[in-house]
């Protein structure tokens, strides 16, 4: 018949040495049995292999001599051929088993010593390497390369024999599954460290392509590494607080440069005073609200001493219409510090201008009277007391949100 259409790999069921691994310290590893678990999960085994089947497909089944994938065979059979709940389209009779000892297990070498000693042993494998690292007495997973690599020229030689199945299935172990596809696929040694090891009664299914005859692996392997980014992502959830831009513009007045930058904090005090005399009047312009109402003055400056741009609305009640005026109406005195963070001064804790020494004792006052009326909700038009409240407390709020120097 030649090539099958599938090839599916399937690792034993649940056997004692998975549930108590110090039982192989007494029992040889080819002696070890499937649990009842293990009996329970052949049987579902066979049953999905029935569900993958075609009515006219033939079987060809190769298995490791151990008696846990030996039993895992057992019990596969049983279910496939069975005819509860319908008859079998697969008799027993038609269904050819060959025993493998190239399949079996990776050699661990004899009865294996004590607990310590295995823990001492896997803890060095990790390090060594698991592909070259060869077990005391045993052998390496190389080692098992090579004999893995001779079945799969026997087996690519049998597809040429006109009785071939159309589906062959072999049973096998975990880590001879994964060295399988590292032969037939051309892993890398990397790539197979990365593998993790396949479940109890998986299957990883091998599909012929029909354009150019290759067999396409129908599985999505794991890996540790993807693990690994996998638990980073959960332990690591991206910050969800946005990022807040000012609009720069240029003195020059070229649009086409205009653009967007996250511009060093200013505190709500230096924002609105009208002191500019570090700083340079780049534009103006009116801003209305959606009744189209005049609800103040957009003015962008431009601080010389950091070479910085800012924009403020200046509220109409502080000047005629787009002439802001420097009087302003008198306001109730705020205590200002002298310096530091909640003082209104700069973050790295320097004396802001409302908290200097100068003499000029009319910038002081103004710097006050625009805080306070900020503070009261005053700065934003009366249709928006609660914005302009939040708006001035959100400078020593957000203290935490990083700067762009």
């Amino acid at each position: 018949m030649g090539k099958p259409r599938l090839i599916i790999l399937i690792r034993h069921a649940q056997s004692e040495g998975n549930k108590n691994r110090e039982i192989h310290q007494t029992v040889p590893d080819h002696r070890v049995k499937l649990t009842s678990e293990g009996w329970k999960q052949a049987q579902a085994a066979g049953l999905k292999l029935r569900s993958l089947l075609r009515p006219d497909d033939t079987l060809h089944f190769f298995t490791s001599p151990y008696r846990r994938t030996r039993e895992t065979t057992e019990g596969i059979l049983n279910a496939l051929t069975s005819s509860n709940p319908a008859p079998s389209p697969f008799p027993r009779h038609t269904i050819k088993v060959y025993e493998e000892p190239r399949l079996r297990e990776q050699d661990f070498g004899n009865f294996q010593p004590g607990s310590q000693e295995m823990a001492r042993m896997w803890s060095e494998r990790a390090e060594y390497g698991h592909f070259f690292y060869r077990i005391p007495n045993g052998e390496s997973a190389a080692d098992a390369y090579d004999r893995v690599s001779g079945f799969n020229d026997t087996l690519w030689r049998s597809f040429g024999d006109d009785d071939f199945a159309s589906v062959c299935v072999l049973v096998t172990h975990g880590l001879m599954t994964r060295v399988f596809l590292m032969k037939w696929y051309h892993f890398s040694v990397e790539y197979f460290e990365d593998l993790r090891n396949v479940d109890h009664c998986e299957f990883v299914v091998m599909k012929r392509s029909q354009e150019n005859q290759k067999y396409i692996l129908q599985n999505e392997l794991r890996t540790w590494s993807q693990l690994r980014k996998d638990k980073e992502e959960i332990r690591e959830p991206e910050s969800p607080i946005p990022v807040r831009k000012k609009w720069i513009g240029y003195q020059d007045g070229n649009d086409a440069e205009a653009r967007t930058q996250q511009a060093r904090r200013k505190n709500t005090a230096d924002l609105f005073a009208d002191d500019v005399s570090d700083a340079q009047q780049v534009e103006q312009e009116d801003v209305r609200g959606e009744s189209g109402k005049f609800s103040g003055t957009l003015t962008s400056i431009e601080d010389r001493s950091n070479g910085r741009y800012y924009s403020a609305v200046t509220p109409p009640d502080y000047g005629q219409r787009g002439l802001p005026s420097r009087e302003k109406p008198p306001s109730p005195e705020l205590p200002i510090p002298n310096e530091g963070r909640d003082g209104g001064g700069s973050r790295s804790g320097a004396p802001s201008r409302t908290g200097s020494n100068e003499s000029d004792d009319a910038s002081r006052r103004t710097a006050r009277s625009s805080m306070a009326m900020a503070l009261n909700g005053q700065l934003g038009g009366s249709s928006s007391p609660h914005r302009a409240r939040a708006d001035a407390l959100g400078d020593q709020s957000d203290v935490d949100d990083d700067e762009v120097p």
